[in-house]
């Protein structure tokens, strides 16, 4: 490159405007438009990680639910104490402290009717865990109290942080329909009021010859059907 090509780029900067560039009022647009979008999605963003921590949430009370069925078929766990009514009409235990801190599958409260399950977050069952379960637990039987005849067994579990509020659901105020669950789909914390997950299961008779006909007299019970026409044999 000889020098009169040097002097004529030298000329061409020189010419540059030094006040070129992006204004104030052109930095500003740029500014709304970047709040107005992360706004629009903002959203979307709250509703796909509560609806993945409720997820996870549900999950840990359905491996509650389960471990305590198979500990009360396996006679690992005790039976819970008997339901004066049947599982749908069943209310919600008392929101008051069910003194259930430190007693990792244990009964828990003045009954034998709320079991602990300690989440893993920290050691313990914990009131103010998200991840620890209480398990409200009654069977029922319309006709005997000897666990042994078999019953059914209600098995609805709660956060252990519900038991915070002032009552639960079914039974407390401004409750909805009894059966209804914490929906999987939030973006908050979700209504920890509800049940998050609710499992009827039949436990069979300690005679297992007895089984089919000892479900059969306690769905005739409960529904006032008479020997004459049960289709039982």
């Amino acid at each position: 490159m000889n020098k009169q090509q040097i002097q004529q780029k030298i000329q061409k900067l020189q010419q540059i405007n030094p006040n070129a560039g992006y204004t104030i009022m052109e930095g500003l647009v740029a500014m709304i438009m970047v709040a107005f979008l992360m706004s629009a999605i903002a959203p979307v963003i709250a509703l796909s990680v509560g609806t993945r921590v409720q997820a996870r949430r549900v999950e840990l009370a359905s491996q509650a639910a389960r471990s305590y069925i198979d500990g009360v078929r396996s006679g690992a766990i005790d039976p819970p104490d008997p339901l004066l009514q049947n599982p749908d009409s069943t209310v919600a235990p008392s929101a008051a402290s069910p003194s259930c801190e430190d007693k990792d599958g244990q009964y828990c409260g003045t009954n034998s009717q709320l079991f602990c399950i300690d989440g893993g977050d920290r050691e313990g069952c914990k009131i103010s865990s998200p991840t620890d379960m209480i398990i409200q637990a009654g069977r029922f039987h319309p006709t005997q109290t000897d666990a042994s005849l078999g019953y059914q067994l209600l098995v609805r579990v709660y956060r252990a942080d519900a038991f915070q509020e002032a009552s639960l659901c079914p039974g407390g105020t401004d409750c909805p329909d009894v059966g209804t669950q914490q929906s999987t789909v939030t973006n908050a914390i979700g209504n920890r009021r509800l049940p998050v997950v609710e499992i009827v299961p039949e436990i069979a008779p300690a005679n297992s010859n007895g089984s089919f006909q000892n479900i059969c007299d306690r769905i005739d019970s409960v529904m006032n059907v008479t020997p004459a026409s049960s289709n039982c044999p």
